[in-house]
């Protein structure tokens, strides 16, 4: 069966192709069209997937709000079949096929999918059944996109920046909060005032932004204790715009009782294309690298070599992540050394906010040298906290952190000669400016390097 999966309209547009249960490509749209966010169909990632696999005889898609507009695009490129699945079913099976599991339970909570807002449920025998539903405007992801746009950052693209504000502050407006925004209890939320337009932009305060992350946290952590004890399962699928906050997740998973907790790299919408073909025939899941392909980069000796000696390096290599964040194919390596982070910040059009962090990288036999792994790190999905003995320190000794296993033999073999030398810890982040999206093929390299941020640095 060969199935075409499409994420379009809203945000962060993307497609998926799938053939005889296996995951063929996905990319977001705004790795060709070079529109961060890009929400218009995607056309370009639809073409690439036809153009060097092969047609489809579905396209499944899952939105019904601009379902009819989805069957009016898609008749130009293909002679599909156009299938419509729900919104969260799409999410959660993105996150379902990525494990062996022939039951699990699943959350999905985003800021609106379809009439929902909240989902959690169990998948059994193929299908997902929903124990509870939490209705729009009713939003945990309305709440903290709010929220975004009250500290300065723009909604449905900022809140990463609000999570890391988040650990420069105290949650001392929390119970305020939950005082008067946000009722909760055991495995229940509501919001107290209407959001839904938003609380209009204001100025970044730390301590708000630790609050909002803090009672988010705790409602998130309530959800998923109440479907552990209601579902009567042991592992659990997330999926969603808001599994992609990694301080919640590594809540998650250093104190919850799940023994497993799985999360799709692109866990917003764009991950939901694959979900959505997914739900016509689950594929087997062979790791996030679904995007172009092609090589550009150094050698893993070269370029360990220019990290010693204080450079930082783009690295192009093999098929492109699809998700959000870097993971090793689409990167900028280098030390962390204050000096050549004050570079990375110029060259990444950070000079009015330094304060966010960077993601450390390290070996999977070292990760636990250095910090507390509770949960795999394979993804960026997770935090983990730093050890006391541990050399590199951030600012709430905590990290978003990745571990390099021989599944990626280019990053781990440049980790194995830097960490010879002294530094066993690599920041690893997008390659991409700010308001770019993150380099898909080699001209879009050159272009970026012709910029002056890029050039100096």
């Amino acid at each position: 069966m060969k199935i075409l999966g499409v994420s379009s309209y809203h945000h962060d547009s993307a497609a998926a192709s799938l053939k005889d249960g296996y995951i063929q490509g996905a990319a977001h749209e705004e790795r060709f069209s070079r529109i961060k966010y890009d929400k218009s169909f995607p056309k370009n990632t639809v073409e690439w997937l036809r153009d060097t696999y092969e047609d489809w005889e579905f396209a499944a898609f899952y939105e019904e709000s601009t379902y009819s507009q989805f069957k009016s695009d898609i008749k130009y490129i293909t002679k599909a079949q156009p299938v419509l699945v729900d919104h969260h079913e799409a999410h959660a099976m993105s996150s379902v096929l990525m494990t062996d599991w022939t039951d699990c339970a699943v959350m999905v909570i985003d800021t609106v999918g379809g009439k929902f807002s909240t989902s959690l449920g169990v998948y059994e025998n193929g299908k997902i059944e929903w124990i509870k539903r939490f209705r729009y405007p009713n939003s945990l992801g309305l709440f903290y996109s709010s929220a975004t746009r009250l500290l300065g950052f723009d909604a449905l693209s900022g809140e990463s920046q609000v999570m890391a504000a988040a650990g420069y502050g105290t949650p001392k407006w929390a119970n305020t909060i939950k005082d008067k925004i946000l009722y909760t209890e055991d495995g229940n939320y509501t919001l107290l005032h209407n959001l839904e337009r938003g609380v209009g932009y204001g100025v970044l305060d730390w301590d708000i932004a630790a609050s909002v992350q803090h009672v988010f946290t705790e409602i998130v952590f309530n959800l998923s204790d109440w479907l552990y004890r209601e579902s009567g399962k042991t592992n659990l699928a997330y999926a969603g715009g808001c599994a992609l906050n990694c301080v919640t997740n590594g809540y998650l998973a250093r104190y919850s009782a799940w023994n497993n907790i799985e999360i799709q790299p692109a866990a917003g919408d764009a991950g939901a294309a694959l979900g959505a073909a997914a739900l016509i025939e689950r594929p087997l899941w062979q790791g996030p690298f679904l995007g172009y392909e092609e090589y550009h980069s150094v050698t893993p000796e070269e370029a360990a070599d220019r990290i010693i000696k204080g450079d930082i390096v783009p690295i192009i290599n093999g098929r492109a992540e699809f998700g959000p964040r870097a993971l090793g194919n689409r990167t900028l390596l280098c030390a962390p050394i204050n000096d050549t982070i004050d570079r990375l910040n110029i060259m990444k059009g950070r000079k009015e906010d330094t304060w966010r962090p960077y993601a450390p990288i390290v070996q999977d036999k070292e990760a636990n040298n250095f910090f507390e792994v509770i949960r795999p790190c394979t993804n960026m999905l997770f935090t983990a906290d730093i050890k006391e003995e541990s050399n590199f320190k951030t600012h709430d000794n905590s990290a978003r952190l990745q571990y390099i296993d021989g599944s990626q033999p280019y990053l781990y073999k440049v980790l194995e000669i830097t960490r010879q030398f002294g530094f066993p810890i690599l920041i690893n982040t997008s390659l991409n400016a700010r308001g770019k999206p993150i380099v898909n093929k080699k001209e879009d390299l050159d272009e970026l390097i012709s910029s002056s941020d890029f050039k100096h640095s």
